[in-house]
């Protein structure tokens, strides 16, 4: 049975508070937001989360740093704060109500450890790959349950990108897949590079546009590249941000979904 489609949650109205709020302030061109207008703006969209939107979550276990993401949106209304640090925040803040939507249009009847349980991955045809793919599950999930989400999100991305390999490898004719517009070129050939050279950005935007992932599917695919590129400390220390357990958590259930479509 195929997915719900993203939308269908309480988060979808407030991902398109949060987008119109980048948006606007994309044109800040001060070190600071002093604009009585943004800052009216920043209290509108953090009220609305605390007035509106929180009580309407379904699952309140998962939204802790939305929360508290949002509190300082709302302290930041009441101040001049420095735009690149509100910006930064408002970048993650809609990430993680990305994740969150996914989270949420994922729940099923089915329970999560059934839901976590490795699939067969019959339709590989090497067997010792598919040894290795289970234990790489596996091992994502151990992380999660020892509360390494860095770790997790770092296996969760390697075992996409060997699902993606696969699935290229499954197809006959794979000029499709080198012809395509969104597959990397070498920039001084301009021809297409080899698969040992693809990044998870390069299968995810060459899957979606070859209709192996849906538009939805795509969009929250690239939250997961970019936390995965926190394994680098430098990025993080220059973001000031870190993944929680609950972020890995969420990146889990997206892993799953793209798993079973490419399967």
């Amino acid at each position: 049975m195929p997915p719900k489609q993203a939308g269908a949650t309480p988060v979808s109205s407030l991902l398109r508070d949060v987008s119109r709020l980048r948006q606007a302030l994309a044109s800040t061109r001060t070190p600071q937001i002093r604009s009585a207008d943004s800052r009216g703006h920043l209290k509108a969209v953090a009220l609305a989360w605390f007035q509106t939107y929180k009580s309407a979550m379904p699952d309140t276990s998962v939204t802790p740093d939305i929360d508290s993401a949002f509190q300082a949106v709302l302290t930041d209304s009441e101040r001049s704060p420095s735009t690149k640090k509100v910006r930064a925040r408002l970048k993650k803040l809609h990430a993680d109500l990305v994740l969150l939507q996914t989270h949420l249009v994922s729940l099923g009847p089915t329970s999560q450890g059934q839901n976590d349980v490795p699939p067969s991955f019959a339709v590989v045809p090497d067997p010792l790959m598919r040894q290795i793919l289970t234990r790489r599950w596996q091992e994502c999930l151990a992380c999660l349950s020892a509360g390494a989400p860095l770790a997790a999100t770092v296996m969760m991305g390697g075992l996409l990108e060997s699902l993606f390999l696969a699935r290229i490898n499954r197809e006959p004719n794979k000029r499709p897949i080198f012809t395509s517009t969104t597959a990397p070129k070498d920039s001084k050939t301009q021809k297409p590079l080899s698969l040992r050279e693809w990044s998870l950005k390069d299968y995810i935007a060459v899957s979606h546009e070859l209709g192996w992932i849906p538009q939805s599917v795509h969009d929250v695919s690239q939250v997961l590249r970019d936390y995965r590129n926190y394994i680098h400390p430098q990025k993080e220390l220059s973001h000031q941000l870190a993944l929680t357990t609950a972020d890995a958590e969420m990146l889990w259930t997206l892993s799953r979904t793209i798993a079973l479509r490419l399967l």
